[in-house]
């Protein structure tokens, strides 16, 4: 299982190679070839993972294509145990339905060969030799955006499975820039507050998920009731929204509060709002009346971030913590817990998540895009049942994913009634989500929001003031970047 919070250092100061000439004289296969293929049937149901013999080694031996077989080069940067024991059975399945492509891969965490994944990817995709199909961790539209892969809306319109309304709507949009889509989305890891069942039974409260705070107000006059502080120092702790491992959750919290961080389809950031600012303001009124007002004397009594081993609420010391769906598996929780809905803000109306997925796309100049189309659409739809009921439990993004589908360490770990809730709380949350991975300098500006929260919870910079500046900074980026693409 991947850590999720690792996945931005995969375009985290890397700069684009220029796409130019180079990829404009690219001549990807004709659609026709995909619509022939999408519409032939899916040969047989993917194998039992028991049947499928795993490789035990990083690098997979890749079979020798036989005469009239299309072989299509993956490249991706899973190398987990879990990842060697599952892939391999994707591959095997897709393989069954398509006999005609053979995938060649590795299972090395990296490039064939080694090195920096996104610098070696695009020197490849600029000299027009690259690979055919690549699963990234930042969304689709930041490479989109520069001219580095190849839209798939063609094949899309001829899938068998990965049609245009098959995967959730706010989850696709992460692939899409300026009106075409650069990529599928696997899976959209859905955010939730996570909550120490003992600790609510404590105290008489209710760990039904109908009873939970549905407003910023009652969840922080919740998290009130569980903090304790000693002398000033600060014991245990209710709810911390603001931790750095809970900052991915940004255009979250602002859509719960009404507001917006950025609007793709008018290529603006939306920082500088009434809606944003009282949002902020929320936080430091919330952090000087349950926690003294002082950011970091808060941060050295403890980790609130997340709920993985060493944190607060891993150890007892918060009743609740905020993750993705990947941590009821991942994380090794060791005690009971529930999951719950984010609440609103004053000024919100809906009660919606955030994601956080993985992404298959075709580059620019991919050399056999009609078979790679077919490889990253399975892995994404019917290979994806392998992976989760495998790997961990990162929610489909596909909307057509199999209920009855779980994953073996959450029934272990929890039992089937339980296991299958919880499945079909992430799976309906993902019905409304905020707008986020849409941008072509997601990086840049998450890096520089995080700042600007940063400033403000230690009470350097007003929100107003704070918002302002970064609106200026990252549109003027954002600006600047579609005009040199």
């Amino acid at each position: 299982m991947i850590k999720k919070l690792t996945r931005r250092d995969f375009l985290k100061g890397a700069s684009f190679v220029a796409a130019g000439s180079v990829l404009a004289a690219c001549a990807p296969k004709p659609v026709a070839t995909q619509a022939a293929q999408a519409t032939e049937p899916a040969a047989t149901k993917a194998p039992a993972m028991a049947n499928v013999t795993v490789t035990p080694t990083f690098v997979v031996a890749n079979p020798v294509p036989a005469s009239g077989q299309v072989e299509i080069e993956w490249w991706n940067q899973f190398s987990t145990p879990s990842c060697q024991a599952t892939i391999p059975l994707v591959i095997a399945a897709f393989q069954k339905e398509n006999p005609n492509i053979v995938v060649k891969y590795e299972i090395s965490g990296g490039p064939p060969g080694g090195g920096d994944y996104t610098q070696i990817l695009l020197a490849r995709i600029a000299a027009g030799n690259p690979p055919d199909s690549i699963t990234l961790w930042t969304a689709p539209s930041q490479f989109g955006a520069r001219g580095s892969l190849r839209d798939i809306d063609d094949f899309m319109a001829v899938a068998t499975y990965a049609k245009p309304d098959a995967f959730y709507e706010g989850v696709l949009k992460s692939c899409k820039w300026n009106g075409k889509t650069y990529g599928l989305p696997a899976s959209a890891g859905a955010g939730c507050i996570f909550i120490n069942t003992k600790m609510f039974d404590e105290k008489g409260i209710s760990t039904k998920r109908e009873d939970f705070p549905t407003t910023w107000d009652g969840l922080k006059a919740l998290s009130q009731k569980f903090t304790t502080i000693d002398n000033g120092t600060i014991k245990q702790a209710g709810y911390v929204p603001w931790t750095a491992n809970s900052l991915w959750l940004k255009p979250v919290w602002s859509e719960l509060n009404g507001g917006k961080l950025f609007d793709s389809a008018s290529a603006q950031y939306k920082l500088d709002s009434v809606q944003n600012a009282e949002w902020l303001n929320y936080w430091v009124t919330w952090l000087k009346d349950v926690y003294g007002g002082d950011v970091e004397k808060l941060n050295q009594a403890g980790t609130w971030s997340d709920v993985y081993p060493n944190t607060a609420f891993a150890m007892g010391n918060a009743a609740m913590a905020d993750s993705g769906s990947w941590a009821c598996t991942d994380a090794g929780i060791p005690f009971d817990w529930e999951v719950v809905k984010f609440p609103k803000g004053p000024s919100g109306s809906t009660l919606l998540t955030g994601f956080w997925p993985n992404w298959w796309a075709l580059p620019k100049c991919t050399p056999h895009a009609a078979e790679a189309f077919k490889f990253s659409e399975f892995f994404c739809t019917k290979g994806w049942e392998i992976w989760y009921a495998g790997v961990g439990m990162d929610t489909p993004a596909w909307k057509g994913f199999p209920r009855t589908t779980l994953n073996k360490a959450l029934v272990t770990n929890v039992g089937l009634q339980k296991a299958q809730d919880v499945h079909n709380f992430f799976m309906d949350y993902l019905n409304n989500t905020a707008e986020m991975w849409t941008s072509p300098v997601e990086d840049f500006a998450s890096d520089t929001l995080n700042s600007m929260i940063d400033e403000v919870m230690h009470l350097k910079t007003p929100a107003d003031q704070a918002l302002k500046n970064a609106q200026g900074v990252i549109q003027s980026k954002l600006d600047e970047t579609i005009k040199g693409a």
